[in-house]
């Protein structure tokens, strides 16, 4: 019974040296390499190099004359650390990361004189290794620029989250450097295992800029109007403007789309618009310009079909809502344009509309009101209306009902600022 309790216990000890390395983002990593040289210094050195290179992906040069050591000084220590600060220098120069410095140390495997002359060394090097968070991302990368001072935080906060919500872009910050600042001191301080360095220089380039402003934007605080007859004193506010979109692609330069979306509204009875009210209403403006960028670069693709009256759409929470209904069209042969050669994207055939049912984190589940839909072929679906038809017709209203009837009061936490 022991026998089988010390087996199970080194099977586990065994899982978890191999799987442990997989969950952790920064690990400790060797690599193996050989090289000669005429002394048995040189034939470490280029070991040194040929191995940094195989770790790092990078073409190293090979080491110049180390300075001479000191002899009240350890003469292995000493020509480590000259060894480990040249390399370093050099691995820094060529991933563009001046604090980081990821090799961790060596360790001379094996250095022999040679009969014809010469030596040859083989060294194991130490390096800090950093495993990205995540499954690896094939979606573009994108940063959000705001035009208008006044309102750039705000008009970066509802921006960005509609992007993140749309699930096709990662969404890069460049808008919280000194927390980032405080975090890179963090990291190289004394307090941190010398191998997280590996997470610094690892920042990502964005592939398009999106840039946000406001055009023609109006706000009419606290406007009056007396009635005679009473010298009842009516007080309303409102707010006005259009949100302004440009996708540029950063490396060409090249506008990949814009649009435009108005907002407004009029509130009585408040004597100014809140920044709460104005966030709400740009939110609303954001998601119906990201939803039709997305709808024009990434449409919504059924990925799965159920039957002949379900699917499983490529969107889910935050960019599908459940009970909008969806135009689905079967998707063709490619047309091209003659004069440009530019794809103008497939055909599309009318397959029925449906209604979402269901909607997950990452993925929605539609059910075809009409139409049926045939396993192997591909379908697109674009948005209809914002809401299922009811099941029961509405009642007729009033005669004037909609002519007499009072705005709702606008909540005063999210309109007054006073």
């Amino acid at each position: 019974m022991s026998a089988v309790i010390r087996a199970m216990v080194m099977a586990i000890a065994l899982f978890w040296t191999v799987v442990s390395p997989v969950f952790a983002q920064v690990i400790e990593a060797q690599t193996t390499a050989s090289a000669s040289g005429l002394t048995r210094e040189e034939a470490v050195q280029s070991a040194l190099v040929q191995a940094a290179g195989q770790a790092f992906g990078i073409q190293l040069q090979a080491f110049t004359q180390v300075e001479s050591v000191s002899a009240e000084a350890s003469v292995n220590n000493q020509d480590e650390s000259l060894y480990l600060s040249s390399i370093n220098k050099q691995v820094q120069q060529q991933i563009n990361s001046p604090s980081n410095s990821p090799i961790l140390g060596y360790v001379v495997d094996h250095a022999v004189a040679m009969p014809t002359g010469g030596w040859e060394a083989t060294v194991t090097l130490r390096y800090a290794q950093y495993s990205q968070v995540g499954a690896p991302s094939e979606r573009r990368t994108a940063v959000v620029v705001a035009q208008d001072k006044r309102y750039r935080d705000m008009l970066l906060a509802q921006v960005e989250q509609a992007l993140v919500a749309s699930r096709r872009f990662d969404v890069l910050s460049r808008d919280k450097q000194a927390a980032f600042d405080r975090e890179i001191a963090f990291v190289e301080s004394d307090n941190v295992s010398q191998i997280e360095v590996a997470r610094l220089g690892r920042a990502a380039g964005a592939d398009y800029l999106v840039i946000v402003q406001f055009q023609n934007l109006g706000i009419a605080n606290n406007q009056r109007e007396t009635i005679r007859m009473t010298g009842e004193v009516l007080v309303k506010s409102s707010v006005s403007g259009v949100l302004k979109l440009d996708v540029i692609e950063f490396s060409s330069r090249k506008v990949k789309w814009s649009g435009t979306e108005k907002f407004g509204a009029t509130f009585q009875g408040a004597s100014s618009v809140g920044s709460g009210t104005l966030a709400n209403l740009v939110s609303r403006a954001a998601d119906t310009l990201i939803d039709r960028m997305v709808a024009g670069i990434y449409p919504i693709r059924v990925v799965k079909v159920m039957g002949s009256s379900m699917a499983i759409l490529n969107r889910g929470e935050g960019s599908i809502n459940k009970g909008e209904k969806y135009a689905v069209f079967m998707m063709g042969e490619d047309l091209m344009d003659p004069q440009s050669g530019e794809s103008l994207g497939p055909m599309e055939v009318d397959a029925g509309i449906g209604t979402i049912v269901d909607v997950k984190p990452k993925f929605s589940t539609l059910k075809m009101d009409s139409g049926t839909l045939e396993a192997d072929l591909n379908y697109v679906v674009r948005k209809t209306s914002s809401a299922a038809a009811p099941s029961k017709p509405p009642s007729r209203p009033a005669r004037n009902n909609a002519a007499n009837a009072k705005p709702a009061e606008p909540s005063r936490k999210n309109v007054f600022l006073n």
